[in-house]
């Protein structure tokens, strides 16, 4: 005899039943995404258009044009300027350098100037350098120099203003032979400080070979120089002249002392 079923084991058979048949019923009625194609993946299979490549004229044009508006700003408004020169850079950096860290001694520029009938050669004493160069030069001077000056070696005779005028450049007149005065390796140093003159008549040459070359026996001439005195504010000052061993000494005085009774 079949035992009675409880109202509560009807109802677990018969959700085990629906269960049992949900499942294949489920897996028949919603398909897998797998193996159903979608939309976008037709589209992509479809054939495209073919795209054609962009043109290259106006690329050539655009170049052609900036190239072309490149050019004419260049030649309108770039400023004329001498090419760069990194050894003349150097130089001119060099010499800056040495101005500015003198410890109150001032660079003085010297350029040559017309011959002037005023200058005198009284007053002007000469005398031997004792020792080296660096041994009669301030040391601020010495220490500043980018390197050690070469000398000319012959000078006949020295003149030069007796007084000066502020704002006005004093006149030095030298007499040395043609080789080393034409040479545009020839230069007249100048430095200053509290009434003291220093000048350095030196050869930019690099080494005594180079300084052999000039002819120290040729013919001599005269050559004017002026300079600045803008630093200048006393009333006496006592300058020096240096070459190959020798010095020359003398004074200048303010235009306005030498006026007054």
């Amino acid at each position: 005899m079949t035992p009675p079923i409880s109202p509560r084991n009807e109802k677990m058979k018969a959700f085990g039943s629906v269960q049992a048949l949900s499942r294949p019923q489920m897996r028949l009625g919603w398909p897998s995404m797998e193996n159903e194609p979608s939309q976008s993946g037709q589209q992509d299979a479809s054939p495209q258009e073919e795209r054609k490549p962009w043109p290259m004229w106006p690329i050539v044009l655009a170049i052609f044009s900036f190239i072309v508006f490149y050019t004419w700003v260049q030649l309108s408004f770039r400023k004329e300027e001498r090419p760069y020169e990194p050894s003349q850079a150097m130089s001119e950096r060099a010499a800056q350098a040495t101005e500015k860290n003198l410890y109150d001694w001032y660079s003085l520029n010297t350029t040559r100037t017309n011959p002037s009938e005023e200058l005198s050669s009284s007053g002007i004493l000469a005398r031997k350098l004792a020792g080296p160069l660096e041994n009669d030069l301030p040391s601020q001077i010495v220490y500043y120099i980018p390197r050690k000056p070469i000398l000319v070696p012959k000078l006949e005779s020295v003149a030069a203003d007796a007084a000066f005028t502020p704002e006005q450049p004093i006149t030095i007149r030298l007499t040395l032979p043609e080789a080393f005065g034409e040479s545009p390796d020839f230069r007249l140093a100048a430095f200053y400080k509290d009434g003291d003159l220093r000048l350095l008549a030196e050869m930019r040459v690099e080494n005594e070979e180079d300084l052999a070359r000039f002819d120290p026996e040729s013919p001599p001439k005269a050559y004017h120089f002026a300079i600045e005195t803008g630093p200048i504010e006393v009333d006496k000052v006592a300058a020096k002249l240096y070459f190959e061993g020798q010095i020359r000494e003398w004074s200048i005085i303010r235009e306005a002392d030498r006026a007054a009774p």
